[in-house]
C-alpha cells in the first residue's frame, strides 16, 4: 500500500461493499485519508489502525454503501489530501465534479485543470489517488481503450458495473 505524507491515521474501519468487496477507510484529524481494496490486495497497511468510532469513518462508509446501493452519486465527508503535490491534488479535486456514471479522457481532464498538454501528468495523479471510488479515478479513461487503474482493471470494470458504465 503506498502511504501518501500527510496527518497520520487515527482510525480504520473495514466495511463490505455489494459486488465490490470489503474496504479498508483510513481516517486522520483532517478527514478521510485513504482507500483501499482488500480483496484485489490493499489496504493492508491499515489494518494495524484501530479505533473505528470516528466521525468520518461513519460518514464515509454511509455514503459508500449508499452509492454501492445505487442511492448517492457524490460524496460529502472531508478528506484529507495533505501531502499531495499541487497539481495532483488539483486534478482530484476537479475529478470530484466527473459526474455519476460517465467518464472523462486523461486528456479532457487535464484540460478541465488548465493543463490541456498534461495527459500524462493526470495519469501520475490518478496513480496517486488515496480515496479511488470517493475521488473516482475509475471515470478516467484513455482517448484508446480503458485506461489504466493502480487497483487493477477488474476492480475498474466492477466499479463500472456499480455505476452502470458501459464502454
Amino acid at each position: 500500500m503506498v502511504r501518501i505524507p500527510g496527518q497520520p491515521l487515527i482510525a480504520a474501519i473495514t466495511i463490505a461493499l455489494p459486488r465490490v468487496g470489503r474496504i479498508a477507510l483510513g481516517a486522520s484529524a483532517a478527514g478521510l485519508a485513504r482507500l483501499g481494496f482488500l480483496d484485489h490486495g490493499d489496504g493492508v497497511a491499515m489494518a494495524a489502525v484501530t479505533g473505528s468510532d470516528h466521525p468520518h469513518l461513519r460518514q464515509a462508509a454511509a455514503e459508500l454503501r449508499a452509492w454501492a446501493a445505487g442511492g448517492r452519486d457524490g460524496f460529502r465527508v472531508p478528506l484529507d489530501l495533505a501531502g499531495l503535490p499541487p497539481f495532483a491534488r488539483r486534478v482530484l479535486e476537479e475529478l470530484r465534479r466527473q459526474p455519476h456514471g460517465t467518464t472523462v479522457s486523461y486528456g479532457a481532464l487535464a484540460a478541465r485543470c488548465g493543463s490541456p498538454r498534461a495527459a500524462r501528468a493526470v495519469g501520475g495523479a490518478m496513480a496517486r489517488n488515496p480515496l479511488p471510488i470517493i475521488i473516482p479515478c475509475h471515470r478516467v479513461v484513455a482517448c484508446a481503450g480503458i485506461g489504466g487503474f493502480s487497483p487493477g482493471l477488474a476492480v475498474k470494470r466492477l466499479l463500472w458495473a456499480v455505476e452502470g458504465i458501459t464502454r
